[in-house]
């Protein structure tokens, strides 16, 4: 018996192993299939040396189906950033980017596009947090130059900025922003999927000075960029969820950059800061960079375009809040007035006024004021065992022209 419990709580252990696993690897959400005629593509693992970094790197790439070493057609290439903690796999497991694409492509809704997933950590680790930036820790903003470099060497890509797209979630959103202001002459799209847009004293900016500080804060200097964008124009679409502290800087950001001369879009959508805001638009942002890598770049207005105008930015949990407190207001209302519409329908027409009559007030418009008795009067003739008439009675004495008995006669009546 001891043998069979023994193996029976192993048994339990591995499941409950296996579940926590798949948990981590998926963060709860279902795995993506594919559609219909979709077909899958290739994934690979790159290995090259990277001169920003000085040493072995690599990154990630699918290549769309159909893609054929020499097939004489090139593609538009999509790179996108991780944030932290993260894993370049965090695109293949949690969003599902590649079975998305195909699915896309088979529905005739985007275009094939390469995609490129570079990595970020430091020495490996999950739970690193690089920024994306040129620090102490490493060159990273240049590394992912040198990945556009090795992948246009390596595969048959579109090599020209037009058909490039840079893009990320949370920490790597603020890299896409600050490696594309960076870069001009490398990249013309880029999206932030709930990036910031200020750097500060902490992680690997922990002992920068006020000057590293400014210049990877694209809040401060895009409106530095205003000659550059005019030869290099950019174009931008910015999103958050309004619940993430980070949402009170998307549309300074947005206005910034649309006031430097980039052609910019911005919206706040409902969530907060996780996978469950950004696993919900990631095929809007797969059309949006297969879309963008077609169009050429119209003139820019000056003005950052609102996809989600009236929406305000609710940071840190106060939007969960107030959503919360109105769901409870609204249910107590709804019991409130149903509670109202029963009383009402007690009443007798005239006291509900539904004989044109107002209830406290005469024929011609005058407010009724009935006598009451006061309160020690009350409680004298509470004493004493006799009553005086509500005031209901007493409205309907006045109605119907009759009078109750004065005080004074209940009271000798009483004696």
């Amino acid at each position: 018996m001891a043998a069979v419990a023994v193996a029976m709580a192993v048994v339990g252990l591995v499941g409950a192993y296996r579940y926590w696993e798949s948990y981590y690897v998926h963060r709860g959400f279902a795995s993506v299939s594919y559609v219909a005629n979709a077909r899958s593509g290739h994934l690979e693992t790159v290995r090259f040396y990277s001169k920003a970094l000085h040493r072995e790197a690599d990154y990630l790439v699918d290549l769309p189906p159909g893609y054929r070493p020499g097939g004489g057609r090139r593609y538009p290439v999509y790179y996108l950033l991780h944030g932290s903690p993260g894993r370049p796999a965090a695109f293949l497991v949690i969003a599902h980017m590649p079975v998305r694409m195909s699915n896309l492509i088979a529905e005739h809704r985007m275009r094939p596009m390469i995609l490129v997933f570079p990595d970020g950590r430091i020495a490996g680790s999950t739970f690193s947090d690089s920024e994306w930036a040129n620090t102490p820790a490493g060159a990273y903003a240049s590394y992912v130059v040198d990945v556009v470099h090795n992948v246009d060497r390596r595969f048959a890509t579109l090599a020209n900025r037009r058909d490039r797209v840079i893009a990320g979630f949370s920490m790597g959103a603020y890299g896409a922003v600050n490696i594309a202001l960076q870069h001009l002459p490398v990249f013309a799209n880029v999206q932030s999927w709930s990036g910031y847009y200020l750097q500060t004293r902490t992680g690997v900016f922990a002992n920068a000075g006020p000057a590293a500080l400014a210049a990877n804060s694209p809040l401060d200097y895009a409106s530095g960029l205003r000659a550059q964008l005019a030869r290099y124009p950019l174009r931008a679409f910015l999103f958050c969820g309004r619940d993430d502290n980070s949402s009170v800087q998307v549309k300074p950001m947005a206005t910034e950059l649309a006031a430097a001369g980039a052609q910019v879009s911005w919206a706040l959508y409902p969530g907060g800061h996780d996978w469950q805001l950004w696993n919900a638009h990631v095929d809007q942002m797969l059309e949006m960079a297969s879309r963008d890598t077609l169009r050429p770049l119209a003139r820019a207005t000056g003005i950052a375009r609102s996809l989600t105008p009236g929406v305000v930015p609710i940071p840190h949990g106060a939007g969960r809040r107030r959503r919360r407190a109105r769901v409870t207001g609204a249910a107590t209302f709804a019991a409130g007035a149903r509670a109202v519409t029963q009383r009402r329908s007690t009443r007798s027409p005239r006291r509900a006024g539904l004989d044109g009559a107002h209830p406290r007030r005469d024929s011609a418009g005058r407010r009724r004021r009935p006598r009451t008795a006061s309160r020690p009067q009350r409680r004298t003739a509470a004493r004493r065992g006799t009553r005086t008439a509500s005031r209901p009675q007493r409205r309907t004495s006045v109605r119907r022209g009759t009078r109750t008995a004065s005080r004074s006669r209940r009271r000798r009546a009483a004696r």
